[in-house]
């Protein structure tokens, strides 16, 4: 175990509490599914075709990304997801509210996703995305997805 993973396992379960909840709620309905580790966060590839999430200290991993699914693709969206699992460190109690809900949204809502399409917007051009893809490659030392 790396020496960071200790505080970023006591951070995500006292300042980012309310996210971690939710994540391992997530976990639990998921137990059965294939888990690992990433970076100290609990990574869960689920069966929800074309969405990945992290939530506190769990990510959610699509086994069905659009695109090339490729083992490439799948790190890139690890690396991104893992960003989240830090802006839940930086932001507390407000991750939900400030990153979580306007990333769901722009995710999910069809005039966002007509936007993107017809604007040819990328996905993680909005800055909860643009921010995670960030964190993700500072602190992974990976690349993660997407350019804005």
């Amino acid at each position: 175990m790396k020496p960071y993973t200790c505080v970023y396992w006591f951070l995500q379960w006292t300042w980012g509490i309310i996210q971690n909840i939710a994540g391992l709620f997530l976990f639990w309905l998921n137990i059965r599914r294939e888990h690992r580790f990433f970076h100290g966060a609990v990574v869960t590839v689920w069966d929800n075709p074309g969405y990945s999430t992290g939530l506190g200290m769990f990510i959610f991993m699509s086994e069905k990304l659009p695109g090339d699914a490729a083992q490439g693709e799948f790190a890139r969206t690890c690396v991104h997801e893992y960003g989240h699992t830090v802006q839940s460190i930086i932001l507390g109690p407000l991750f939900l509210l400030a990153i979580g809900l306007p990333s769901m949204l722009w995710a999910v809502i069809p005039a966002f996703k007509r936007y993107r399409r017809e604007k040819r917007v990328s996905y993680y051009s909005f800055y909860p995305e643009r921010w995670a893809n960030y964190l993700g490659e500072r602190v992974a030392k990976s690349p993660s997805m997407g350019q804005a």
